[in-house]
């Protein structure tokens, strides 16, 4: 593409070559063909300027961050014809919206074809999920900015960003001793099967899940439960609620989201067997007691588009001994499932949201969190003024989910 520069000189060359037809002078036709042979030559020796330019792209640590963690991202570029000078724009697709890496435009003034040359910046990761680089835009008005050539230069880089934890110091739910009548899975050697997982040396072949083994193409062992100890069914809802649309980060399902890993954290660090559950046509959760690591992929990309709501899932699903909800969505229905949890002897933690207290606002959580302890359903309101992690710590008291008169909504 031309720039103003060169279109400035072939009028003037044209003005030139005008004057001198008129003037029959030899010097102004000299002047007039340098000028447009400057632009040609231009164009010329620039029309490879970005066509040997690769580039190379590296985050460390490599280990998926955290929401909330800084990382390094450097780029190599490398040039593999004549020296030449480039501006490259980098989009950083986690970065925060209004930091400059979320558009970072660098101008490197000498590239040369031997030498690779390096650019670093810092991020702070923004929000969770899977995070994928559009390619690099590079642009160069070699060799004297009289043409702009521009090149998107693929660089596919995917980054994985697990939700928030935050360590919890103690939830009451597993402080409550469970029914004797109710099992206790952990995984571990005994009778009642209760998921499965990859072989290890050592399995019996007995053990072996052949069903399962055929779909994924390796050996995949039972898991059988240990009566020692009890399990936890973290259930979230996934529901396609009536969510106000915003581009804050901070809703309620990323709040659930965050607390669910907290929760989850809690529970495997005491030595819990921990069993997800949600609605598995949008999102399915992964089979039997996961892995901390399961557990945080699966969180990382979940997102609001179930079909279901979590009162079918409860009601048609097994759960273990203790049983923690997250409600990102006051969903009225739901309280006869936890009712019927906790009539089967279920110690059951309800978790809920309150959407009113959010930037986008929303319906109030408050009634519905004040109305589970008359069922004996332990509750937590968490709202967005407040630490959610010490929210879950202390136990609600009938009317703390109400709002104080005169109260200002965070922005």
């Amino acid at each position: 593409m031309p720039t103003a520069r060169a279109a400035a000189l072939l009028i003037t060359a044209f003005l030139l070559y005008f004057f001198a037809n008129q003037t029959q002078v030899g010097w102004i036709y000299v002047m007039s063909a340098l000028m447009a042979g400057a632009v040609l030559g231009a164009w010329w020796l620039g029309r490879n300027a970005l066509k040997g330019v690769t580039a190379e792209r590296t985050i460390a640590p490599s280990d998926p961050p955290h929401e909330g963690d800084a990382v390094s991202v450097q780029l190599a570029f490398h040039n593999t014809r004549s020296d030449s000078h480039i501006r490259t724009t980098e989009h950083c697709p986690f970065a925060e919206p209004d930091s400059p890496a979320r558009k970072l435009s660098v101008f490197i003034p000498s590239l040369p074809a031997s030498t690779p040359v390096q650019l670093n910046y810092d991020v702070t990761v923004d929000r969770r999920g899977l995070h994928e680089f559009p390619p690099l835009k590079l642009e160069s008005p070699a060799p004297f900015g009289f043409f702009r050539r521009r090149r998107l230069l693929p660089l596919p880089t995917r980054i994985l960003v697990y939700p928030e934890v935050r360590p919890l110091r103690r939830l009451s739910l597993f402080d409550r001793q469970p029914a004797a009548v109710l099992t206790r899975p952990r995984p571990g050697i005994g009778a009642e099967f209760v998921g499965v997982r990859p072989y290890r040396p050592g399995d019996s072949p007995r053990h072996i899940h052949w069903r399962s083994t055929a779909r994924v193409g390796e050996l995949i062992s039972k898991e059988f439960a240990d009566d020692t100890r009890p399990g936890l069914t973290l259930a979230l809802d996934l529901f396609r609620h009536p969510y106000p649309q915003t581009d804050s980060k901070h809703t309620p399902f990323e709040w659930a989201v965050k607390i669910a890993a907290s929760i989850g954290d809690y529970a495997q660090r005491r030595g819990y067997a921990l069993h997800l559950l949600a609605d598995e046509s949008a999102w399915p959760p992964p089979p039997g007691p996961i892995s901390p690591t399961a557990l945080l992929e699966y969180l990382a990309r979940v997102q609001p588009t179930g079909a279901h709501t979590l009162a079918d899932i409860l009601n048609n699903r097994p759960t273990q001994t203790f049983v923690a909800v997250i409600l990102p969505w006051p969903d009225d229905s739901v309280v006869e499932s936890l009712v019927a949890l906790r009539q089967r002897g279920y110690e059951v933690l309800a978790v809920v949201l309150d959407p009113e207290s959010f930037p986008a606002g929303g319906i109030p959580g408050a009634s519905l969190a004040d109305g589970l302890p008359s069922a004996e359903i332990e509750s937590r309101l968490i709202r967005f003024r407040k630490d959610w992690t010490e929210q879950l710590h202390a136990p609600l008291s009938l009317g703390e989910g109400r709002p104080e008169s005169g109260q200002v909504r965070e922005k």
